[in-house]
Parts: C-alpha cells; structure tokens; sequence
C-alpha cells in the first residue's frame, strides 16, 4: 500500500496568547501558555493521518523529558514515527507567541532536528522508496532534505518541498531540481525572487517564474489573499475562503499535508489545492499547531460554508 512519507522537524510547541504585542523592554502577563507537539514536520504527518492517509514520519528527538511527550503525541496519532534518538541533544522547541488578531511570532531552537543527517536518511530508505508522495520542510539540514528527495524520487513519490522557514541565504535556483513541487508562502518566495507577490494576480506571475526550477512547478500561499500555482504548464489561483481566524500557527503545514493527501488519491491539482485550502482555513480557526489541524469528518460538514 502506498503512503505519505514526511521527513522533517518534531518540536515541543510553547504558545502563549497575548491581549497585545510587548514593546522592547517591557514585560506583560499573558492570558494562557499550552504545551502541545509541533514542529513543521510532524504537524504535516498529523495534517495528512487525520486526512485519512497512512503516513510515516522520519525525524530525530533528543535525550530530555520533551522527547517521549513529542514521540507519544506523534504516534497516539495513528503516525508511523521513525525517530533517531540524538544523545546529549535537546528536543526542538518552539516558542510561539498568538496575539489578538491570530498573527504569530515564532522563535524556534531547531536541537535535535539539526541533527538528523543523510546517513539517517539512508537507514530509513524503505519508506521514502514505497512512498506515493514525501513532504519536506526547511527545520532540517538541507543535505538530509536532499537525501530524502533524490532516494523518494528514484522509487517515483512526487516530492513536495515547503521552503520554511525561509532560507537564508536563499537557496540557489539549480538546487530546487531535486522536487517535484516548492510550496513557498508570498515572504518564502520572495526570498528566491527579490519581490513578494501581494495579489493573486501577482501570486500567479511568481508562480511561473518559480516553475521551472523545479520538475513540476510551484504552489504559493498567500494566507488570507488566497492560492496560486503553475503546475505542468497550468497557471491559476484561488481566492482563500472567509473564517473567523483564532490562530494562524500551524495553517501551512495543514495546507502541504492536506495537499499531500489529496494528491496522493490521484486529484487534479485545483481540486487538491481548493480541499488543502479549506482544511487550513478550517485550522486557523483554532488554538494551536497540531491541535487545531482538522479530521476529515468534520471538515466534510464546513466545506460549503468554506468554498472559495
């Protein structure tokens, strides 16, 4: 049986919800802190499990008290967790701060996720060759992602490269031949463009310049503005459904993880990308990272509400 392979980060989230933004120097109190898994890695294998997808997850957590919390809440998720244990390393925690209009500030300590190298890579190498389609994100070493993807794509996954957090430096166009598809938000592309799309318009002109450098195109997300892409030659956009957003946290990784689930089902790329933007639009409507990304039961109901 085929599946989504993710290959990435594993953190510990702390978020805090904050009434207002602190200026330099000043301290406030603010109104709750939650512990809860995160890391971009898995919140995309928790995305596509509850999506309906049989998903393995290869990461790495370290020695301390926050590595069993990260693998228990992974597995208790129905994840295939293949989790090289780093000694005298920490696990990657991430501090978030929400404030009132659901925007984040996030300091991330990468730890054991720096880790995990290409050797890692090559022990799990089952999974990425039996794989239908492989996530990657940036919370790992570059040559680990790239180990992943040149092992998933000689077994034919459709590898998917979300390039966050941004790359700095940006990473050479000619690298980017290793995915099949980049998923950059509008800061992540303007990073490898020297401008940052603002309009779907605009999203569309940055998904063509992005699509040949890698083997199928480009996906940019544009938060509440919308979705625009140039896959294989086709170049559109969707405007992003309206909701009432809490929490825009782990919105992305709902949006990759969904969009691996559905391609891996064999949908267009419009129908694929419309769902994923449903599910992250569902997601922002909640606390938290892993917590708030949706099962597939209860995002059937708000779709028509959702529509774009």
């Amino acid at each position: 049986m085929k599946f989504v392979t993710v290959v990435g980060s594993i953190n510990i989230d702390l978020t805090s919800y904050l009434d207002r933004w602190p200026k330099v120097g000043e301290t406030i109190a603010v109104r709750e802190t939650v512990s809860s898994l995160g890391g971009k890695g898995a919140n995309q294998a928790v995305a596509a499990a509850r999506l309906g997808a049989r998903t393995a997850f290869v990461g790495a957590i370290g020695t301390d008290g926050f590595a069993q919390q990260a693998a228990m809440e992974l597995r208790r998720e129905g994840v295939g967790a293949l989790l090289q244990e780093v000694p005298d390393a920490a696990t990657g925690l991430a501090f978030i701060d929400v404030g009132p209009d659901g925007g984040n500030m996030i300091r991330l300590a990468g730890g054991a996720n720096l880790k995990l190298g290409p050797s890692d890579i090559q022990r799990q190498k089952e999974v990425l060759l039996d794989a239908q389609v492989v996530l990657l994100q940036n919370e790992i070493g570059l040559e680990a992602s790239l180990q992943a993807a040149r092992l998933a794509r000689s077994g034919g996954a459709l590898v998917i490269m979300d390039p966050a957090p941004a790359p700095s430096p940006a990473w050479p166009r000619d690298l980017l031949a290793d995915f099949d598809i980049l998923t950059p938000n509008a800061h992540e592309a303007a990073g490898l463009l020297g401008w940052e799309p603002a309009t779907l318009d605009e999203g569309r002109e940055a998904a063509r310049q992005l699509a040949p450098c890698c083997a199928r195109g480009a996906i940019i997300t544009m938060g509440g503005t919308g979705v625009a892409w140039a896959l294989d030659g086709e170049v559109e956009a969707l405007p992003a459904p309206k909701v009432k957003t809490i929490d825009t946290v782990a919105a992305g990784d709902c949006f990759n993880g969904a969009l691996a689930r559905r391609l891996s089902l064999g949908e267009s790329y419009r129908d694929a990308i419309a769902f994923a933007m449903r599910a992250a639009a569902l997601a922002t409507t909640r606390k938290g990272a892993a917590a708030s990304l949706p099962r597939l039961d209860e995002l059937e109901a708000p779709l028509k509400s959702l529509s774009a």
